[in-house]
């Protein structure tokens, strides 16, 4: 896994081909079915926590492909990512939704101060080398009443459930997608992901700048595969901008 990069195009080189080799669209779509049973019960735990409007001007940080920007029942759709790869599965998922799709770096929003009423940022934070400035960021460019749905994996939790599937013989049946097309790693961190996340680091990383209004475990509290939350903007009492 490599941790440091010579420059940012070195970084996008080895994101782009990491989205290649993990695609998410493939997660979403073609993944084992308790996977994507996991999957459907995130997502609808981020709409949920989203509550977004059809007027309402909403961002997702690392879209990926599509999939969630595509169920999130707003007008003003917007996504970004930096994968060339999948910003073109996007925008065909989201030709008919209007959507403004753009490529850049979660760490430098291309975007005004204030701009959007929610942000979406799901499964990201664990694949950018600084997941506090992309906080920061997401944190400036929303309004001041703004919603921010965060979800991440829950690491430690992940690899343990894979370790005992795997002993007991059923990893290479649950881990693999359909016809081979998505295959899970032992380890997310041996490959894509540069942070091994679960809710502690959440709270490291949000400190000051987001208040977790709301956490969820997904599936389940007893066993918290993922954490979905919904984070409410900080403004300091100087310098508020909207």
């Amino acid at each position: 896994m490599p941790t440091r990069f010579e420059n940012e195009n070195s970084f996008m080189q080895w994101n782009e081909a990491m989205a290649h080799k993990y695609d998410p669209e493939a997660y979403h779509l073609h993944s084992n079915f308790l996977i994507r049973w996991i999957e459907r019960r995130r997502v609808r735990t981020i709409l949920h926590f989203l509550r977004a409007g059809q007027k309402d001007s909403v961002l997702e940080v690392g879209c990926g492909a599509g999939n969630v920007l595509a169920q999130v029942p707003s007008n003003y759709l917007h996504g970004m990512d930096l994968s060339v790869f999948l910003l073109k599965k996007a925008q065909r998922r989201l030709a008919n939704n209007g959507a403004g799709l753009s490529q850049g770096n979660a760490e430098r929003l291309p975007f005004a101060d204030g701009q959007f009423h929610k942000l979406i940022c799901t499964e990201v934070l664990e694949h950018v080398a600084n997941p506090r400035q992309v906080v920061e960021e997401m944190s400036r460019v929303a309004r001041s009443e703004a919603v921010i749905v965060i979800s991440i994996p829950n690491e430690v939790w992940i690899d343990r459930v894979k370790k005992f599937l795997k002993a007991l013989g059923l990893a290479r049946w649950l881990l693999k997608g359909h016809q081979n097309t998505y295959n899970s790693p032992e380890k997310m961190t041996d490959e894509w992901h540069l942070h091994s996340f679960d809710l502690a680091l959440l709270r490291q990383v949000t400190a000051n700048v987001l208040h977790l209004d709301e956490i969820r475990a997904i599936p389940h509290r007893f066993l918290p595969l993922r954490y979905v939350v919904k984070g409410l903007v900080i403004r300091q009492r100087t310098g508020q901008r909207n």
